[in-house]
């Protein structure tokens, strides 16, 4: 990677990560992680799970940092002591940092624990509670050998959950009537990913997730920022530049395997999207 490098786009290879300290704990429902890394270069760092993700900025110093969400803030962001970024379930989050170190706390939220409540996607989000069990948790996974230390973590662990569903969780009811849920936009996404030759019609994904087609179209769009037509396209296109890159399929097969009735549908598709037909991508990538 170069000075020139641009945030990952789910397709290029990732940079690798320089792990100065690394500890990872299940804590009651919450999975935590509490690391340190060098970011001399240029570091890839991206999500796109089943669950929450809230990271907790502790320390350390960036000289750039870029970030982006399919559906949210993105741009230009430098974390500070005690910032907080949330990546909701089901949405996809890549940030390319570099600069001298960054200290953090990582918290895999499942969507259970806020009731189903569809988060939205924040940088540099605030909340003090959040900040200072987020902090504690780090020291206190690092002594995995100490009993008093796990039984510390755990108090500390339930607390947060507490926290978590009181201020977060309670969105799902007020927004459940108008917005889809943690586990609708997982089944939506995994629904449209796994079978991308697939049809797809309104009716269909509006029915996974019990919505008449009016309802369900606006709140697809607020949930992914595309509307369903443009999440499946270009999900279909992500697809097959990651296997022109990686592969070596006929463009025709990839084309077919991806959703795609011709090759000239294809190719017109691809490069709107990636500013070059699909067989001089896979020339790039080789």
């Amino acid at each position: 990677m170069t000075e020139a490098a641009t945030v990952w786009d789910g397709i290029r290879p990732r940079s690798g990560r320089d792990v100065v300290a690394r500890h990872q704990a299940q804590i009651g429902r919450l999975g935590v992680l509490a690391a340190t890394e060098n970011l001399a270069s240029p570091t890839d760092w991206a999500f796109e799970e089943a669950h929450h993700v809230v990271v907790v900025h502790l320390g350390g110093r960036l000289d750039r940092m870029d970030c982006e969400f399919s559906v949210g803030p993105s741009g230009s962001v430098m974390p500070a002591r005690g910032d907080i970024w949330i990546i909701p379930a089901a949405c996809r989050y890549a940030a390319l940092a570099q600069g001298d170190r960054a200290e953090f706390v990582e918290l895999s939220v499942p969507t259970a624990l806020l009731a189903d409540a569809p988060m939205a996607a924040r940088v540099k989000h605030r909340d003090d509670f959040v900040f200072r069990a987020g902090a504690r948790l780090a020291e206190l996974v690092c002594r995995s050998d100490d009993d008093l230390a796990r039984m510390a973590a755990h108090e500390v662990g339930d607390a947060l959950e507490r926290h978590l569903g009181t201020h977060y969780g309670y969105r799902a009811r007020a927004a459940r009537h108008r917005a889809l849920s943690a586990s609708d936009r997982n089944r939506l996404a995994d629904a449209v990913r796994g079978q991308l030759d697939g049809e797809h019609s309104l009716a269909a994904l509006a029915a996974l997730v019990g919505m008449d087609i009016r309802r369900f179209t606006d709140a697809f769009h607020d949930a992914f920022g595309l509307s369903p037509w443009q999440y499946v396209m270009r999900a279909r296109l992500d697809e097959a530049a990651r296997q022109l890159w990686h592969g070596a399929e006929p463009v025709t097969e990839v084309a077919l395997a991806t959703g795609f009735a011709s090759p000239s549908h294809f190719a017109t598709a691809f490069a709107r999207r990636f500013g070059v037909p699909p067989s001089r991508y896979r020339a790039a990538a080789r």
